[in-house]
């Protein structure tokens, strides 16, 4: 028995218990965080921070508190906050960080570097930008539905997602194509509209190394561009006109949905030219065709052969407006970096890559077609 006793005590002496411990009560968590250029260089911060009130029977009550302060770098602006608030300003629960259009097009790794250097930074969070307005904006609007600003830009942003929209890349992924040459990015974007009431994704916002070009991929064309990339979501969904024949204008489109997409990216050295080929194997699934009469000899085929143009043309649109922002998503110059070293030293990248040859080809198969001919 008494072996048993020093053995308890002595592990009592090694153990650390919870030295970091941080009790709610004692914290203001902010759950969303924007950021928007100010005057004279300074930065605006705005953050929201929900406070709940403990009932004595039932569950509680819930109040947002949004907060706004200018400040040279976005840690003064923290401490600014900091000193407004009870409690101490945290932000370990931070679901979205929007950024105002006019600071997106400058460098914005500044204003993120002091999420990246504080170890209680969450880097599972989203980035956006607001277009054509401020992340102050967005993060204080008066909006119905759901209580907190975050889980109504969180929800949007993970819809976007599961549709094959956006990419779904959080601060942690971003990081390394913020840093890396050879490589570019874009984030979702956002628009406020019905007086400030309502919020709607508005495509993707194409990024050169670190600021935003001002370009977009549309929200039309944005399920194409994450197919491109090798990105599906649960769902990919595509309304593609393929005639032009018929007497009503709805009997002209077909709707699929991509079931799989095998996408093969190759970059070959040509005599120190860089030509890329993307070929893209799409089957598909068609859930709308009111035109209908696909049990007609040689329609489906037809339909392939349709698709496969169509879908051809807009892969070769989405890529030129890639190289007029001079934005390298799909980081042909980091493989360039890796596979042909020797070309890479001799290439300024960005004057390289608005010129190089980008081939797409897309061939589709229809492989069902619904429950009715």
């Amino acid at each position: 028995m008494k072996k048993y006793v020093i053995a308890a005590m002595a592990a009592l002496l090694i153990l650390t218990g919870c030295w970091d411990e941080r009790q709610f009560k004692n914290i203001k968590l902010v759950l969303s965080l924007g950021f928007d250029q100010g005057e004279d260089g300074q930065i605006v911060q705005t953050v929201s921070i929900p406070s709940v009130t403990r009932a004595i029977e039932g569950p509680g009550s819930e109040s947002l508190q949004i907060i706004s302060t200018s400040a040279n770098t976005p840690l003064e602006a923290r401490d600014k906050i900091d000193r407004m608030i009870s409690e101490t300003y945290d932000p370990a629960k931070v679901k979205v960080v929007v950024l105002g259009e006019d600071l997106a097009k400058n460098n914005i790794y500044p204003v993120l570097d002091d999420m990246y250097r504080n170890p209680r930074s969450n880097l599972n969070a989203y980035l956006a930008v607001v277009e054509e307005g401020t992340a102050q904006d967005v993060i204080s609007m008066n909006h119905t539905g759901a209580t907190r600003i975050s889980n109504y830009i969180g929800g949007l942003l993970e819809a976007a997602v599961y549709s094959s929209h956006a990419t779904g890349e959080n601060l942690q992924l971003l990081c390394a194509e913020l840093l890396e040459p050879g490589i570019d990015f874009s984030v979702p974007l956002l628009k406020t509209e019905d007086d400030g009431n309502l919020l709607t994704f508005n495509g993707m916002g194409l990024f050169h190394e670190q600021s935003y070009t001002g370009k977009k991929i549309g929200p039309e064309q944005t399920t194409m561009y994450m197919l491109l990339q090798g990105v599906k979501g649960r769902v990919a969904r595509l309304t593609e006109k393929i005639d032009d024949s018929k007497k009503e204008e709805i009997l002209d489109y077909v709707t699929v949905n991509v079931a799989e997409n095998d996408r093969k990216m190759k970059i070959e050295n040509k005599d120190g030219e860089i030509a890329v080929s993307i070929n893209m194997d799409m089957k598909v699934k068609i859930v709308e065709y009111p035109s209908d009469h696909l049990y007609v000899k040689g329609r489906i085929e037809e339909i392939n052969k349709k698709l496969s143009e169509k879908l051809t043309e807009e892969s070769v649109d989405i890529i030129n407006q890639l190289q007029e922002a001079n934005s390298d998503v799909f980081g042909i110059g980091r493989r360039v970096k890796a596979y042909h070293p020797e070309v890479w030293k001799e290439l300024d990248w960005s004057e390289a890559y608005p010129e190089i040859s980008i081939e797409p080809k897309v061939k589709v198969e229809i492989i069902q077609h619904g429950i009715i001919n």
